[in-house]
């Protein structure tokens, strides 16, 4: 029989921690050359997966020669539909592949850590660059960070998201100071106090440093000093979001139409004419 989530047994879930307990964060930073780093912020590395299936990436060819053959049959034919099909099948075996993996990586760390921080990614704004757009789509980074959250919960675990202008990938996690000289293509962390480090896992290190942060803030004043997008607390339920002061927006008042009627000068019929709207 199969149970449901929410029935998990107590054994299965993690056990409550003391609100004086800031230990346990384990920070995971997602990428490209590896999929996914998650360190303490002692430095220890936890967890690496360097080889990530991309199935997008690996089926392009078929996918390119279905769709080729789908253009080829005349429209409204069997034959056509036969193909259309067929990609069809080869999307939803991507799509699969891909949600295997997830669920794999995303079960593996929750049963281990209770308290795991994100990195708030703009990833609808990263698709627009052309030239990782693909490999981004690939990696399903959105549809992890949904998956890890909701199974945390599940396991009445923690999951917080980091501020997104927090720049975890360019603060020395030993100095904490930022450095402006990083590139995309530096895979190597150094620092000008000597401090040399794996890129990702530095960036780990950072956001499991941040965590541990937003625990004592929010253990001090109640209110974290970064409130983070979204969060689960240690049972499961979400956390209230810290009300934020927008400006409002200027409301203006429906226009009222008046009428009066004027004589046309060919057959001096009434007609009505409007004369402006009042504000």
């Amino acid at each position: 029989m199969q149970r449901e989530a929410a029935d998990l047994d107590a054994r299965l879930r993690h056990q409550p921690r003391a609100n004086s307990d800031g230990s346990g964060w384990v920070g995971v930073d997602r990428g490209l050359s590896a999929f996914l780093v998650a360190a303490t912020s002692d430095g220890a590395e936890v967890t690496r997966v360097s080889d990530p299936p991309k199935p997008l990436v690996g089926g392009m060819r078929k996918q390119r020669r279905l769709a080729m053959s789908v253009t080829r049959k005349l429209k409204g034919s069997n034959n056509r539909r036969k193909a259309a099909a067929q990609l069809g099948r080869h999307h939803a075996r991507v799509a699969n592949i891909r949600r295997h993996f997830l669920h794999e990586i995303t079960t593996g760390l929750v049963k281990i850590h209770d308290r795991l921080v994100l990195e708030d990614l703009n990833t609808a704004g990263m698709l627009r660059n052309r030239r990782l757009a693909r490999a981004i789509s690939d990696a399903g980074w959105a549809e992890f960070a949904r998956m890890i959250t909701y199974k945390q919960g599940w396991r009445s675990g923690t999951v917080v998201l980091a501020d997104r202008w927090f720049p975890s990938s360019r603060i020395c996690s030993r100095c904490g100071i930022r450095t402006t000289e990083l590139t995309l293509a530096d895979r190597i962390f150094a620092c000008g106090c000597g401090h040399r480090l794996d890129r990702d896992r530095n960036a780990a290190v950072n956001l499991a440093a941040w965590g541990e942060q937003y625990h004592r803030d929010f253990s001090r004043l109640g209110s974290p000093k970064h409130e983070p997008r979204s969060s689960m607390s240690a049972d499961g339920k979400a956390l209230a979001y810290t009300p934020v002061w927008v400006k409002p927006i200027r409301m203006k008042r429906k226009p009222t139409l008046s009428y009066e009627s004027r004589t046309s000068e060919k057959d001096g019929a009434s007609l009505p004419h409007r004369m402006g709207s009042t504000l």
